[in-house]
């Protein structure tokens, strides 16, 4: 159980996820009295560079804002991305804004399953953006309140497997190498709850590569109180002024999570964050996981909270490793996407009508008539799994409990009998319809002939009346034995 908001819930001061229509609000209203009136353009329905057009700030933190947008091609073309514009007291400053592009062409690079992919970077003006793979989920951390507000326990294997894969993307980014062969020595140095993202499919995405080392570099007072919300997951490493950190310092923090997660409480928590820190730095080892942690999964934990960086896992793909090696049942995206649908269907269902409102007021804007069902394969973010219905109990015809996907995908013996006399049934009404079309087929050209030739003989014949005085008609038959007498008798041709 969680000892309370105060202790065991990490604060993240950097990002705060509310309504659209809150958020919305507050944004504009922000820049509308804004000391900066270079802001004042970024309101829904705005293209930057032309190109990507802000449908709603989805999210606002104290160096960014993050807008849902969408790109336009030809044929009907259109894909839903993350636009992120940093604030411009930051982007003004020169050292940041090297820093800043520096480490976006870096994260580029990056191409993996588990990693929220950068596809592009740009400035218009002074207003500098990075533009991301839209990820339709939450966050690792609302998925385990939410578990905790219901009273649950975090399923086990569920647990592990998000922890393996954000690992996997981990691995990828420090691997990560230039043109020559070179180590670009990524490191994340941001790892929390806060920044792995599950999609409603099951998916885990880590989020926001260096940024945080990017705000390290910065000037000491520019970056006073920037990281105190991530504190609690900082390897001892990093708490040390003039320690080389490397990838070693991001193991460390996916065992915190893990730590956090199955002992409800934090390994080095304090009451304020130089306290967490002083305990951080103090080379004690955390207190023993609670006795209902498998002994296995506690000493994957334990190896990552080793205070010596030499002393845990070597690589994340190793930490990987040895969190499959102790799941006790094979996990996979679709059983993390049923949790997902089992305890936050209804924030899905709230983020799946926010877009689908944000693209008909898009459309309204553009003078273009309410597209909205037609938008559904171009947006598959817009369609609502079986699954979801479920959980939401919408569906009039699934009232029942949640059930796995992969019962989902599996029929009945019963519909399955019905379904075979159903096709039966049609395939032999399509015979006889069949055999009908040949016939007519057969006979119509027939008909059609016999009757063109009823209608040229009749009318031959009839055409042969005698209209003309100069046409001639046969002779009778008396006629015919008078005119075959001697030459010079009366001829029977009328005048």
């Amino acid at each position: 159980m969680e000892r309370g908001p105060p202790r065991d819930r990490p604060r993240d001061r950097r990002r705060t996820f509310v309504s659209r229509r809150t958020l919305e609000a507050g944004i504009l209203r922000r820049v509308k009295f804004t000391a900066n009136p270079s802001e004042a353009h970024l309101v829904p329905g705005y293209r930057l560079d032309g190109r990507y057009e802000l449908l709603y700030p989805f999210a606002q933190g104290g160096m960014a804002t993050v807008w849902v947008g969408r790109i336009q091609g030809k044929h009907g073309f259109e894909k839903l991305v993350a636009v992120k514009t940093i604030l411009q007291h930051l982007a003004a400053d020169p050292g940041f804004r090297t820093m800043f592009l520096d480490e976006a062409s870096i994260v580029s690079r990056i191409r993996d399953p588990h990693v929220a992919s950068v596809d592009d970077l740009g400035e218009e003006g002074s207003t500098l953006y990075m533009v991301l793979e839209w990820v339709n989920g939450d966050s690792w951390s609302k998925l385990h309140a939410a578990i905790a507000k219901a009273g649950q326990q975090f399923p086990l294997n569920a647990l592990l497997r998000i922890a393996a894969d954000a690992c996997s993307g981990l691995h990828a980014a420090h691997e990560l190498r230039d043109e020559m062969g070179t180590p670009l020595n990524v490191v994340h140095r941001d790892v929390s709850p806060q920044n792995i993202l599950i999609t409603y499919g099951g998916v885990t995405k880590v989020i926001d590569f260096g940024i945080a080392k990017a705000l390290d570099r910065m000037l000491e007072e520019t970056r006073t109180g920037l990281l105190k919300g991530k504190a609690q997951y900082t390897a001892p490493e990093q708490a040390r002024a003039g320690t080389l950190v490397d990838r070693r310092a991001d193991i460390w923090a996916i065992g915190t999570i893990l730590y956090h997660y199955l002992a409800g409480h934090l390994p080095y928590e304090g009451k304020s964050d130089l306290e967490t820190l002083r305990n951080l730095t103090s080379g004690r080892p955390p207190a023993p996981l609670p006795p209902s942690v498998p002994a296995g999964v506690a000493s994957v934990v334990m190896t990552a909270l080793q205070a010596q960086a030499d002393r845990r896992f070597a690589t994340a793909l190793d930490m990987g490793r040895a969190l499959e090696n102790v799941m006790t049942a094979p996990t996979t995206a679709n059983d993390v996407a049923a949790l997902m649908g089992q305890y936050l269907s209804d924030r899905q269902e709230m983020r799946r009508r926010d877009l689908a409102e944000a693209l008909d007021e898009a459309e309204e804007r553009a003078g273009q008539p309410k597209r909205a069902r037609s938008r559904l394969g171009s947006f598959p973010e817009l369609a609502r799994p079986a699954v979801l219905d479920q959980a939401l109990a919408r569906s009039p015809s699934q009232s029942g409990p949640i059930v796995p996907p992969s019962a989902l995908q599996q029929p009945t013996e019963e519909v399955a009998t019905q379904a075979t006399q159903v096709q039966n049934q049609g395939f032999a009404a399509f015979k006889r319809r069949h055999w009908l079309l040949m016939a007519l087929g057969t006979t119509m050209p027939l008909a059609i002939w016999g009757l063109v030739g009823y209608l040229y003989l009749t009318g031959q014949y009839r055409g042969a009346k005698p209209s003309d005085q100069n046409a001639v008609t046969p002779p009778p038959a008396s006629a015919a034995g008078a005119s075959s007498g001697p030459a010079g008798a009366g001829s029977a041709l009328p005048r």
